[in-house]
């Protein structure tokens, strides 16, 4: 059976308790057995007797423990309070599976399996599965981490600035669901999944250090936040690589399109309700060309 530790950051969550509730109900269907860590902010430590009443009440199959961070993880540095945790579960061996994730994020059972299909795979190619992350407008899926109609076959211009991008799309045969798979300009998901090998090279590279860090991600420029779920996205890459995520493509009635296993749910609208709503509207099913 699956050991899976999961690591959540809640700022002040009481204030957003339903995202935090149906993120845990997803981890709950995970196979096997499930130890979820949430790091509470320091000034709302008060909160947390009433967040575990809640968290008891209404979830099941999962070990939930809440953790008040040191005052010292502030804002967004909160993101990385449970590194420590981590470290020590990492190096004793203590699990199969680590994530960590916002805790707005809706992560399934489906999500997993797909990751786990094809991890060892993608390995092979220098390679990791990744997530295309998105927000529901009205009943559209909108990219907002890749909003950007991305040229499958040449360049997509003016990703970062002025700056184009050249996606690297690794043509998949062994499998009827999936085309191929590509490299999206953001690999950015929210979230980070890791095994025990690649946790134990995640610990001790640039990629978990809150400063270090900065510098792998480029001209992507990525805050402290969406740092802290980097993985190994950024690690060991070929001279031609920009990062190691890639999504898998299928061909619909729309044209390519991700598949819903590799999609996971930002359950909030404040990015997609700032972009377009007309029928120039960028979709999961529109965003390729």
């Amino acid at each position: 059976m699956f050991k899976f530790f999961i690591a959540l950051t809640a700022h002040d969550p009481l204030s957003r308790f339903d995202p935090l509730l149906r993120a845990l109900q997803g981890y709950s269907k995970l196979p096997g057995s499930k130890t979820v860590y949430i790091y509470v902010d320091k000034a709302h430590e008060q909160d947390v007797p009433e967040l575990y009443e809640l968290i008891e009440a209404n979830v099941k199959d999962l070990d939930v423990y809440t953790h008040i961070a040191d005052a010292s993880y502030e804002g967004y540095s909160l993101t990385w309070a449970h590194k420590a945790d981590l470290r020590f579960f990492v190096t004793s061996q203590s699990f199969d599976f680590y994530i960590y994730a916002e805790n707005d994020m809706h992560f399934t059972e489906e999500n997993f399996n797909y990751w786990l299909k094809y991890k060892d795979k993608l390995k092979q190619l220098n390679l990791e599965p990744g997530f295309c992350r998105y927000e529901l407008k009205n009943s559209d899926k909108v990219p907002f981490d890749n909003y950007k109609k991305w040229n499958v076959t040449g360049l997509t211009h003016n990703v970062w600035g002025d700056r184009p991008y050249e996606a690297t799309t690794y043509l998949y045969l062994e499998d009827p669901d999936v085309l191929c798979f590509i490299s999206l300009g953001n690999p950015y998901a929210g979230l980070m999944i890791l095994d025990q090998e690649q946790a134990e090279a995640y610990i001790v590279s640039d990629s978990c250090d809150p400063h270090s860090s900065y510098l792998k991600t480029a001209h992507r420029n990525w805050p402290i936040a969406d740092r802290s779920s980097m993985g190994l996205a950024f690690e060991g890459l070929s001279p031609h690589q920009e990062h190691r995520r890639v999504v898998p493509l299928t061909r619909t009635d729309y044209g390519l399109t991700i598949p819903e296993f590799a999609l996971v749910e930002h359950m909030d609208t404040k990015y997609s309700k700032e972009l377009v709503g007309d029928t120039s509207l960028i979709t999961t099913f529109s965003m390729f060309e």
